[in-house]
């Protein structure tokens, strides 16, 4: 099985462990990310607008498909 590439959308788990959103992807290899918000820590990293790069990535966890895409 071949490794998902992460895209805009997607949930991945960074290499630190912590699950990400990818808000936009702004190139071929950076996204800025979605902490959530559910803690002030969270929250502040996701306001922070930090870029994230692929090579901070360790794995897709969910893949986003648009309505009326299987």
């Amino acid at each position: 099985m071949s490794e998902l590439i992460p895209q805009e959308c997607d949930v991945v788990i960074l290499k630190t462990g912590e699950r990400v959103g990818l808000m936009d992807q702004l190139d071929e290899t950076h996204f800025l990310p979605d902490y959530g918000v559910e803690t002030p820590e969270q929250e502040e990293k996701t306001m922070a607008m930090m870029l994230i790069s692929i090579d901070d990535i360790e794995k897709v966890v969910y893949r986003h498909r648009p309505k009326g895409r299987l």
